[in-house]
């Protein structure tokens, strides 16, 4: 697994909902590289990472054909004008900032001590801070990426209903709201 975002500009930080943890790895494909990458931990879920690796942005923007999970929603998607709901370290809107040649970059993450940490994204991506939930915009976007869930089975009806009552009208017209985790789409 290698690192996306340049680790020199990660540090380690024990913040009040959440931690990022740098830990030091050895590569499997010589069994002796040495190598540091960065997680964001919620302290609330013991059991789930968000690790700053290009293999993570490449199945969250469907660039992963051999990665074991359906890139099919992302068929057919437009990378003009995109919105992510989740920051985490900020690994799927730098992937899209470098690879998808976006209009623009929205992000919206609720946690504001997550958005002042994640400080080294690129100044053209634009993090909101607010309720993914209910954030309200009249700004139309090309695709939707809810970053949400670390496991498929976290997702319920009722948050797809959320999202779709209140993001449809903030799609142009042939744009996607994406589950990646899941491979839904739910516009």
């Amino acid at each position: 697994m290698s690192a996306y975002i340049n680790e020199d500009l990660i540090s380690a930080h024990d913040g009040t909902n959440f931690e990022i943890i740098k830990e030091t790895k050895t590569s499997i494909e010589d069994g002796e590289t040495q190598y540091t990458i960065s997680h964001l931990k919620y302290k609330s879920d013991v059991l789930h990472k968000f690790y700053n690796s290009l293999y993570t942005a490449k199945i969250k923007v469907g660039d992963c054909n051999d990665c074991g999970y359906d890139a099919r929603c992302f068929n057919d998607v437009v990378w003009g004008d995109v919105l992510v709901l989740g920051l985490g370290l900020g690994v799927v809107p730098s992937y899209i900032k470098d690879v998808k040649g976006p209009t623009s970059v929205d992000v919206i993450e609720e946690d504001a001590e997550i958005v002042s940490t994640v400080d080294w994204l690129h100044s053209d991506i634009n993090v909101i801070t607010h309720d993914e939930w209910s954030y309200d915009t009249t700004k139309k976007y090309d695709i939707i990426i809810a970053d949400l869930w670390a496991e498929p089975d976290d997702i319920s009806d009722d948050h797809k209903t959320t999202l779709v009552n209140n993001y449809s009208n903030n799609l142009k017209t042939g744009g996607k709201i994406v589950i990646p985790i899941s491979g839904d789409v739910i516009s």
